[in-house]
């Protein structure tokens, strides 16, 4: 068993960006709430880019803030020239409209890449295709599942695997049977947020694992079945934020 190293790799991303004059790059992110999980990572990307030399502002709003508030102030950002990108901290408050938050962001400003016409490949999704080319595995002909199925990470990892001419299987909360058509895939990811969903029966002996969700995976029965698998947490993070801020200079 071998541990998909995503702090090494996203440093080497990190430094690749760091021999680049970025001193007039703009990021601005709008954190809506305090959800805890939001709250480190924003943190953990602010710091990311104070490490780059890169301007970045945080628009802390709190969580009772109206979607028409929340629109108004993507309004601000798409227009204001001196903003390179931006991206609204997911998950949002149940109070606001999500989808069209962000249907209102200028798709040449989406560094996250969540919006249709963006012409970026959103961070996560990104993030987990480096982390499998780095380590060059190759799932040509093979099978793989994910289970999520959501415009952010399980819709836009298919077409990429599909690409490279791999059965992808998506799976979601409704899917009948999980465990068994898991135990099929050459390459297993999950994105859940469900701790310890993924156990030694959703496991074909030899496959490669990957967790998005920061522990959906059972590491300590899940392990020692694999080939390659992700640590269940500081692995497909760090990459992520890696490649948001490579979106952002790109």
């Amino acid at each position: 068993m071998i541990l998909l190293d995503g702090k090494t790799i996203s440093q080497k991303i990190i430094d690749n960006l760091k021999v680049r004059d970025l001193s007039k790059i703009a990021l601005h992110i709008i954190l809506v709430g305090n959800d805890p999980n939001s709250l480190k990572y924003v943190n953990l990307k602010q710091k990311r880019c104070q490490e780059l030399n890169l301007n970045c502002q945080i628009h802390h709003l709190p969580s009772i803030t109206p979607t028409p508030q929340l629109i108004e102030l993507i309004q601000q950002l798409n227009d204001d020239p001196a903003i390179t990108g931006f991206f609204v901290q997911l998950p949002l408050p149940s109070n606001i409209d999500k989808n069209k938050v962000l249907a209102k962001i200028n798709p040449k400003k989406d560094v996250d890449g969540l919006v249709p016409g963006s012409p970026f490949t959103p961070a996560v999704v990104r993030g987990v295709i480096r982390l499998l080319d780095e380590y060059k595995l190759n799932f040509n002909g093979k099978n793989a599942v994910i289970i999520n199925d959501s415009n952010l990470i399980g819709i836009p990892l298919k077409k990429i695997l599909e690409k490279r001419n791999v059965l992808v299987t998506v799976c979601n909360e409704f899917t009948k049977n999980i465990s068994e058509i898991s135990r099929g895939a050459d390459l297993l990811i999950s994105a859940t947020g469900q701790k310890g969903l993924i156990t030694s029966e959703f496991i074909k002996p030899g496959s490669v694992v990957i967790d998005i969700g920061s522990g959906d995976i059972d590491f300590a029965k899940v392990a020692e079945l694999t080939s390659y698998i992700t640590p269940s947490t500081g692995s497909v993070g760090p990459m992520t934020i890696a490649c948001l801020l490579e979106n952002l200079v790109n």
